[in-house]
């Protein structure tokens, strides 16, 4: 009695499929095409390989150098730096010397750099970053009327971006605080010098006190504004006991020192 081998039975088919031509699927030519693609990823240049550190190492000074000059203008700041992906396709030398990173306009949100390298051999490309810092910076807590005097409790500190913001911004409520509103200011705005006036420290037809000095004598008496004036401003006054007209400087609200 003849017993059929179990593994005889296994592989001839298998070798059947190999060989034959009338199967569906041809393993001959999927094992010689996975051959190929196995001998092409082994004798790939490594130049590919080192373009892309090389692309890599190119981002992160970028992103480096950009971080120490904002930082160094506000070091008190949170800040995003976001580099744009260089072109994978570019075949870059990798440079044996640091490369030189140049931000000829290192301001606002959007920034270009100009990354250059001099050995072995020659080169340059512009990089783009997008930029976000932050800072607590002087916000009003509810509107402010033009023409009123600003209250430090109608102010408060909140985050800003603040390459997003036109113009200067403060950091501090006591520079603000007691200013006057040049224009309205809506809940939440950004305070900038613009929207600010200096408070008079005197007004026109108000009742203030005279100062003069002399030597270590003092003599104080009243007198009335003949025009408006600021802190370290010169106007004009008639003291009150002599009728006289005479010209001072504002020393304090309320008070005129006589020169």
């Amino acid at each position: 009695m003849i017993v059929p081998n179990p593994k005889a039975s296994v592989v001839m088919p298998y070798r059947k499929a190999l060989y034959s031509q009338d199967s569906g699927v041809n393993f001959r030519n999927l094992i010689l095409f996975g051959v190929l693609i196995a001998t092409f990823v082994f004798f790939l240049p490594r130049s590919s390989f080192a373009s892309s550190d090389t692309n890599s190492d190119i981002e992160a000074q970028v992103r480096s150098t950009i971080g120490e000059i904002y930082r160094a203008r506000l070091p008190d700041s949170r800040l995003n730096v976001t580099v744009n992906p260089i072109n994978r396709t570019l075949s870059l030398t990798p440079c044996n010397h640091p490369l030189n990173v140049e931000l000829p306009f290192a301001s606002g949100e959007r920034v270009t750099a100009k990354v250059s390298c001099q050995s072995p051999r020659q080169w340059s490309l512009f990089v783009t970053a997008r930029v976000q810092q932050f800072i607590d910076v002087v916000t009003a807590r509810r509107p402010i009327p033009r023409n009123s005097t600003i209250q430090a409790s109608a102010l408060t500190l909140s985050e800003r971006d603040v390459t997003r913001l036109r113009g200067d911004y403060f950091t501090r409520l006591q520079d603000v605080a007691g200013q006057t509103a040049r224009t309205p200011i809506d809940n939440a705005e950004v305070i900038s010098p613009r929207a600010l006036e200096a408070t008079l420290a005197v007004k026109r037809g108000d009742q203030v006190n005279l100062v003069v000095q002399k030597g270590g004598l003092i003599i104080r008496t009243k007198g009335i504004a003949l025009e408006d004036g600021h802190l370290n401003e010169q106007i004009d006054v008639r003291n009150l006991r002599s009728g006289r007209e005479l010209r001072g400087r504002v020393t304090a609200p309320g008070t005129v020192s006589m020169e």
